[in-house]
């Protein structure tokens, strides 16, 4: 009778304790997959949003075209001096320095659209995961409550259905009477 009693108390208790380490982890879980999507997103505002024409190798390379557009046009114009060039030649010699920048700048906008493209895919995919984590962790939590809570449920029952309701006071007469007739 008591081992009965144990028993339910027992299955009350992995019931109840397992609803409440679903509840805890589900929890955790949620504080862990906020703060990996503010990990996430904060990752992207940087790189996405980022100013590549004020990076360090971009600002490189623009320097580098300025100056050698700047040496070009000193040669030209001292070679305009010697020659005496005329002043459209000096004018189309301009069109083509600004043309050149023109492509190192068209070049930077080309990579960066390229670059932005590339976080935005690796955002995307990072999202998707951390969503079919998310999901997957939840579908578990839920199997093992159901799984914990049946198995409590299922002890409580088998202790209650052995448990003979009314009937102890019943077998301890027959008890007392079969003492009896032995005695007689």
């Amino acid at each position: 009778m008591v081992f009965k009693g144990l028993n339910g108390a027992l299955g009350l208790y992995a019931s109840v304790k397992g609803m409440l380490d679903s509840a805890k982890a589900a929890r955790d879980a949620k504080k862990l997959r906020r703060k990996a999507l503010a990990e996430e997103d904060g990752w992207y505002k940087r790189n996405y949003y980022g100013n590549l024409l004020g990076s360090t190798a971009s600002r490189a390379a623009i320097k580098r075209v300025e100056n050698t557009l700047r040496r070009q046009n000193q040669q030209d114009r001292a070679r305009s001096v010697i020659t005496g060039a005329t002043p459209e030649y000096s004018v189309a010699k301009s069109g083509q320095t600004l043309r050149a920048m023109e492509g190192v700048m068209g070049n930077l906008a080309s990579a960066d659209s390229d670059r932005q493209s590339r976080v935005d895919a690796l955002h995307r995919q990072s999202r998707n995961a951390l969503l079919n984590s998310g999901l997957a962790a939840l579908s578990l939590d839920e199997r093992m409550a159901m799984s914990a809570a049946g198995n409590g449920f299922n002890l409580l029952q088998n202790a209650l259905l052995g448990t003979e309701w009314g009937r102890e006071e019943d077998e301890k007469e027959n008890k007392d009477d079969d003492k009896k007739d032995e005695k007689e």
